[in-house]
């Protein structure tokens, strides 16, 4: 008898541990380093968060701590190590497997592409059945030769330089999902993450995963950063399951311009980075203060002038009215590299032209001192760990701008 509540109470100890490395399996806390983009301190560890849970619910839901652990690994994106990218080691930490980093190296290509990573995991849907969820965390601008990507709008209905990076990151998926038993991808679900250049790239993969059937809408969960706009389409209806944290002090989220006609998919999520005046205000900013110190070991960087950024928007908007004019043609020619294009283009609009030369020096005259004296603003407002600090600072405010509208 004694024998026998032994083997009882050992068998009861043996199922305890299964329900506990299986809780550890859903649930996990890890720490994560990330890229800042401050040059003095480029790295920076930060706690983050996970639950399989997350992914059992409508992706419709805004999490906060999803939106925290999105950060997390979209600045774990700009590093890297022993060759792989530095997301990685974070998404492995949660419980991913056959990890995947494309294009961390220099290539004369890179304009055209972004540099991501791929992992997978098993999770439950909401029925406690199997599923499948596929981490896609693109990195922001990482190369020389991705700013002219990042620059080329195009004359299209979508941001040029993104729709090529994305097109070629979703090729690159779809092989990757192969790895998937082809009865098990029904079910899959997606995390679509990244921070600027790679937030754009994001945006319009999360917006075409379910049109191009690879998932249903309501299973491609969008957390992206300091996004620019990626194309004359985007609407938030319809893509409720995309959230864009922006910070509207944030010069790269004003771009391309909104007079353009130029939006992100989805809803947008703005920081309250511009509030001030009030004591609640400034005790907001006084706690995302102290969190951009121990992260970077300075100050954030306020604007010294508080219309830097509609000056500099309405510059380039003086300089280029419309995206569907000659001088919208002439700028993409330029960018994109296609000189005798341009070539073509001036001679084609010799007024036009003539005219956004003198336009472009008086504009000049104006901007290079502003950019100049604004560049330390310029950067907290964009920096990972500007987006890192404001977002943790300001936990309730997020859901409650999001529930307001």
């Amino acid at each position: 008898m004694i024998a026998k509540n032994r083997r009882v109470r050992l068998l009861a100890a043996c199922l305890a541990a299964v329900c506990l490395l299986s809780a550890a399996a859903q649930a996990a806390e890890s720490s994560v380093v990330i890229g800042t983009g401050i040059p003095g301190r480029p790295e920076a560890e930060v706690p983050a968060q996970w639950d399989d849970a997350w992914f059992a619910s409508s992706a419709s839901i805004y999490r906060q701590e999803l939106a925290l652990t999105s950060m997390a690994l979209s600045g774990a994106a700009y590093l890297q190590k022993d060759g792989e990218s530095c997301a990685q080691d974070a998404l492995r930490a949660f419980g991913f497997q056959k990890t995947q980093s494309h294009h961390y190296w220099i290539s004369t290509e890179a304009g055209s592409r972004a540099a991501y990573t791929f992992g997978m995991k098993k999770v439950k849907d909401q029925q406690s059945k199997p599923a499948w969820l596929v981490a896609v965390v693109v990195r922001g601008t990482g190369e020389y030769t991705e700013w002219a990507s990042n620059l080329n709008v195009g004359t299209g209905t979508v941001h040029e330089g993104f729709a090529r990076a994305c097109g070629e990151l979703l090729v690159n998926l779809k092989k990757y999902l192969a790895e998937i038993p082809k009865k098990e991808r029904g079910s899959v679900r997606f995390l679509i993450t990244g921070h600027s250049r790679g937030g754009a790239v994001a945006n319009l993969l999360a917006a075409r995963l379910p049109a191009e059937g690879l998932a249903e809408k309501n299973h491609v969960y969008g957390y992206t950063f300091a996004a620019p706009a990626v194309s004359t389409e985007g609407t938030a209806e319809g893509y409720e399951n995309i959230f864009n944290i922006i910070n509207t002090e944030d010069l790269v989220t004003q771009v391309p311009l909104s007079v353009w006609g130029y939006r992100r998919y989805g809803a947008d999520l703005p920081l309250p980075a511009g509030n001030s005046g009030d004591q609640a205000c400034q005790e907001l900013f006084d706690s995302m203060n102290q969190r951009y110190r121990e992260l970077t070991g300075e100050e954030y960087a306020a604007y010294r002038n508080p219309e830097a950024v509609t000056e500099i928007t309405g510059a380039l908007y003086r300089l280029v009215p419309s995206a569907s004019g000659a001088n919208m043609a002439m700028i993409s020619a330029l960018l994109s590299g296609d000189f005798e294009g341009l070539s073509a283009l001036v001679k084609e609009n010799g007024p036009a032209a003539l005219l956004m030369g003198k336009t472009a020096m008086e504009a000049s005259s104006r901007l290079t001192p502003l950019l100049q004296q604004e560049q330390n603003g310029l950067r907290s407002a964009h920096c990972m760990a500007g987006y890192y600090s404001w977002l943790e600072a300001s936990s309730g405010y997020l859901q409650g701008s999001l529930h307001s509208d």
